[in-house]
């Protein structure tokens, strides 16, 4: 098992992004500073965990068990 380069960079990396993402939208649509219906909130919350869960999976992986970067 490894973790697999998107576009020259590692998968935690984009993972990582695309989790700064969902979180500020999490937080405005749940400070209402932008209107989006409840129903999004729930969804990206639920998402939320899976890319976590993911991002962590392959984090660990490198950090602690030396999965290779291919």
């Amino acid at each position: 098992m490894y973790v697999p380069l998107l576009w020259g960079k590692p998968l935690t990396v984009w993972l990582g992004l695309l989790l700064m993402v969902l979180l500020t939208l999490q937080i405005l649509s749940g400070k209402r500073l932008i209107k989006l219906p409840f129903s999004f909130h729930r969804r990206n919350a639920m998402f939320i965990v899976i890319v976590v869960s993911l991002h962590a999976f392959f984090g660990l992986g490198v950090w602690f068990f030396n999965l290779p970067i291919k």
